[in-house]
């Protein structure tokens, strides 16, 4: 995971010498706000990137395109720990697939289509793009035969807008034994 913007400023106060009171006098802020700022408790308003970027000769724009990135990844984290807990809850996994919430996207993927509702379905969509999410499941999940059938068809139509989904899931099956076929 990349660091976050408190951790940044630290690194460039130690590079450049500055201890918080210092740099807090310099930026115009209380050393309290520096230290809640450094802490990650506290966003950097846009002025206060400005002087920072200044101060540090920095990119304009970097610090807070960089907390806004740490912002998204935090979210993302989340989202996924969410997702594993409520696969847990619902004894989806194996025990030998289960190492924490930092398994395959892959198998994510498969596992909330398979045991999750549509709210959490479409969480989905905020982790991954929808291409890699429609690979995934074609490859996963469409070609499984009849057990799937059904939930496949409403995948089809509702998440991915195939227009007709029965003859499209046929046609992966059909692909995906070709290809088991031509390495048998």
């Amino acid at each position: 995971m990349k660091e976050s913007l408190g951790q940044y400023i630290s690194k460039l106060m130690v590079r450049d010498h500055y201890n918080q009171s210092t740099l807090a006098r310099e930026l115009g802020v209380s050393r309290q706000m520096l230290s809640n700022i450094v802490l990650d408790r506290r966003e950097v308003s846009l002025p206060l990137s400005l002087k920072i970027e200044s101060l540090f000769s920095l990119p304009e724009g970097c610090v807070l395109k960089m907390q806004d990135e740490y912002k998204v990844q935090q979210y993302k984290k989340q989202l996924r720990d969410e997702l594993f807990e409520k696969l847990l809850r619902a004894h989806a996994f194996w025990s030998y697939e289960v190492k924490g919430s930092n398994f395959p996207d892959e198998i994510l993927i498969e596992k909330v289509f398979v045991h999750l509702d549509i709210d959490d379905i479409l969480k989905l969509f905020e982790l991954f793009p929808k291409n890699y999410v429609q690979k995934v499941w074609r490859e996963r999940l469409a070609v499984q035969g009849e057990y799937f059938f059904d939930l496949n068809v409403m995948i089809a139509l509702v998440f991915f807008h195939i227009k007709k989904p029965e003859a499209y899931i046929r046609r992966q099956e059909s692909l995906h034994f070709k290809k088991l076929t031509r390495y048998a």
